[in-house]
């Protein structure tokens, strides 16, 4: 998955663009076996499309062919909204596969079939996520809002609104945001959303040493971490 107005002083300030994301899902038990198949296959392409690895870069563009293939074949697997759903697959491969132009057009065709929030909440902070791929801040700002009124509490949403709002300068803004996660301790748990982004997406650790509330809080999942360890050390002695 990748899915208010705000006032605020502006500065002149950007991080390196990176044009790879991390796909997420609020729960396993929202995707299809195929959806599940195909987000394990983007997440290991955009790893891949970081290191360069022409073999796997190949090898998941097959495999996800195949599965959507099947998920065009199946309906979206029997899905309720099966219009959306296939070109928001379709897209979130398009994604994956770098061709991030095709995968905004069509998303934008997936937006209007999204018939309830949750779906126009993924639609929307996909578009948001891929303008600012593409260094379209102020666009992924506006997408980021939509998104953000179709609800207010996601997670991805909220990361990707953050670095949205860093890049077009609203830097306050942006701290903000992660200061609310610091205010929310029950969002940083093992096996949650926010603890997958500060695991695996380059594009958030690389905000750091930007923003202060950021910082302090990948060094409370560094301390959680390492206290898990030594007490899972602990209970096998």
């Amino acid at each position: 998955m990748n899915q208010s107005s705000t006032n605020g002083q502006f500065t002149e300030q950007s991080s390196d663009l990176i044009t790879t994301t991390i796909v997420t899902a609020s729960s396993h038990n929202e995707l299809s076996p195929i959806e599940s198949a195909i987000m394990d296959c983007c997440n290991t392409l955009h790893e891949a499309q970081d290191r360069r690895d022409q073999l796997t870069i190949r090898e998941m563009n097959i495999q996800l062919e195949n599965l959507l293939d099947r998920y065009d074949q199946t309906d979206g697997e029997d899905h309720p909204n099966p219009t959306w759903a296939r070109a928001n697959q379709r897209a979130l491969a398009l994604s994956a596969m770098g061709k991030i132009d095709q995968a905004i057009r069509l998303e934008m065709t997936a937006l209007k079939y999204a018939d309830t929030p949750r779906r126009q909440e993924i639609s929307y902070g996909n578009l948001a996520d891929r303008c600012l791929r593409l260094g379209e801040a102020d666009r992924a700002v506006e997408f980021f809002l939509d998104a953000i009124n179709a609800n207010p509490e996601s997670v991805p949403v909220l990361i990707t609104g953050a670095h949205s709002l860093f890049e077009a300068g609203f830097i306050d803004q942006a701290d903000t945001i992660f200061k609310t996660f610091l205010e929310n301790p029950k969002l940083l748990s093992p096996s949650s959303e926010l603890g997958a982004y500060l695991d695996c997406d380059v594009r958030t650790r690389n905000l750091c040493e930007h923003l202060p509330s950021l910082s302090l809080l990948f060094d409370r999942w560094a301390l959680m971490n390492a206290q898990s360890f030594q007490s899972s050390k602990g209970d096998q002695q």
